[in-house]
């Protein structure tokens, strides 16, 4: 028998007694959801910066009631100046759980030695048996992996939950998140014996995480708020499909915050181009601006000058920390060897320039 077909065993019998197992309609449960973003040093507007996230879900069942529905799903409504950066930390690979549940029954300490270097966070759990809130069993712990990113190039996070108690042995189960948009949508699989997840927390990067700029954020406006959506069902054993599916909105978390103006910066400029010419003639050459500042440096310029070498180009806005290639044309009128200066500007930003070497002939 495998440890699912074991766990759902072990609860039928403890509950036999009592004659209960989770199959009656969903009640009004209600719920509620907590974002705390703890900030290391200043923070920005514009520039994303390291900080400490803490996320929250509880369900809350009806007064009166013995049992509560099974959590199928959490969309956590994020302020969209919070992020997760998957550049940090190795992508895990193997499968924990994710394909195959089955790879999930293991220890904790099992599983992060299959991605030592992927964990980004870690987190705790309230699972109650056969949905009895009398069988609340309160020692799960969640490890988060770094999931890599989806096509769009959103964050994914892979999470494995373990019990040591549950069952003699302990047992676990997967769990899977992503970031799109500002929602973190993180999915529960179906639990044996029809148990319930009725509380969850992810502290990102935590104390085990491996990269502390795993999560980042800016302050735009001064607050930032978020919610939760669950979606709440209940398995029918008459009919073996789940049914009763319910959407449970929460209130909002609201924090506050303080974000400087910041200021841009360009770093290095990089320029790549034909290092040979022909006199009357123009060359193209890419030049790359990074933006290694806390604001937006905006309507970026290129100019070119040199013996004989004219040339401009516009390259917009870059945000901090990002880079820009622009394609500059640049035409000689002289002949001769020499450097031509390619000069990145902005408003209010100090000027950089790159250099190349050139030939016109």
């Amino acid at each position: 028998m495998s440890r699912f077909g074991v766990i759902a065993a072990a609860s039928l019998a403890a509950f036999a007694t009592i004659g209960m197992l989770h199959i009656s309609p969903a009640s009004a449960e209600t719920a509620t959801a907590s974002m705390e973003i703890i900030e290391r040093g200043p923070l920005y507007r514009q520039s994303f910066k390291p900080v400490d996230v803490h996320l929250k879900v509880n369900v809350i069942p009806e007064p009166g009631a013995t049992t509560i529905s099974e959590l199928a799903n959490t969309k956590l409504n994020l302020p969209r100046d919070l992020t997760f950066s998957t550049q940090g930390t190795k992508v895990c690979v193997n499968d924990i759980g994710q394909i195959n549940p089955e790879n999930a029954n293991r220890p904790t300490a099992e599983v992060v030695a299959e991605c030592p270097n992927s964990v980004v966070g870690e987190g705790t759990a309230v699972i109650n048996v056969a949905g009895l809130l009398a069988a609340e069993i309160s020692d799960p712990k969640l490890t988060v992996f770094n999931g890599g990113v989806d096509q769009a190039g959103d964050p994914i996070l892979l999470v494995h939950a373990f019990s040591p108690t549950v069952v003699p042995g302990g047992y676990g189960i997967p769990l899977r998140g992503a970031l799109k948009d500002g929602v973190l949508d993180v999915y529960v699989p179906p639990l044996a014996a029809n148990s319930a997840v009725t509380e969850f927390t992810f502290d990102l990067p935590g104390s085990v995480g491996q990269d502390p700029s795993y999560s980042r954020a800016k302050c735009s406006s001064g607050t930032w708020v978020g919610d939760a959506v669950l979606t709440l069902h209940d398995f029918d054993l008459n009919t073996g499909i789940y049914i009763n599916e319910t959407q449970v909105q929460t209130e909002d978390s609201v924090q506050t915050c303080t974000g400087l103006p910041g200021k841009a910066r360009f770093g290095s400029v990089k320029v790549k181009g034909p290092k040979s010419v022909k006199k009357g003639k123009k060359g193209t050459y890419k030049v790359t601006v990074k933006n290694t500042g806390t604001a937006i440096a905006k309507g970026v310029k290129i100019a070119a000058s040199g013996k004989g070498a004219s040339g401009k180009a516009s390259g917009g806005n870059i945000a901090p920390g990002a880079s820009k290639t622009i394609s500059v044309k640049v035409k000689f009128s002289k002949k001769g060897r020499f450097k031509v200066k390619l000069r990145a500007s902005a408003k209010g930003v100090a000027a950089n320039v790159g250099r190349i070497a050139i030939a016109v002939g």
